[in-house]
């Protein structure tokens, strides 16, 4: 099965918009964090890690992350979705 993890920040209008494009792919987990990066939990800073995705988060958000590839962006995440469908 094929992993994919949607990493947003709240109060992100580009985040906001990607998780309505994939408001219909039901296997997409989403992860959304705090804009504010010492707002986040020792749990959230470990998994942001573990998906080697902290240096894109501090420079832009969403990320979508599937199965070991990164899809940073809204408009990068937008021509995934089309080219998946």
């Amino acid at each position: 099965m094929t992993e994919k993890i949607l990493f947003s920040l709240e109060n992100c209008m580009k985040c906001n918009q990607t998780k309505q494009l994939l408001s219909d792919d039901t296997d997409v987990k989403i992860i959304q964090l705090p804009h504010d990066y010492s707002s986040w939990s020792d749990e959230e800073k470990h998994t942001v890690e573990s998906f080697d995705v902290m240096d894109d988060l501090q420079r832009t958000a969403p990320i979508l992350y599937v199965d070991g590839e990164k899809f940073v962006g809204f408009l990068r995440i937008k021509k995934w979705i089309q080219d998946n469908k």
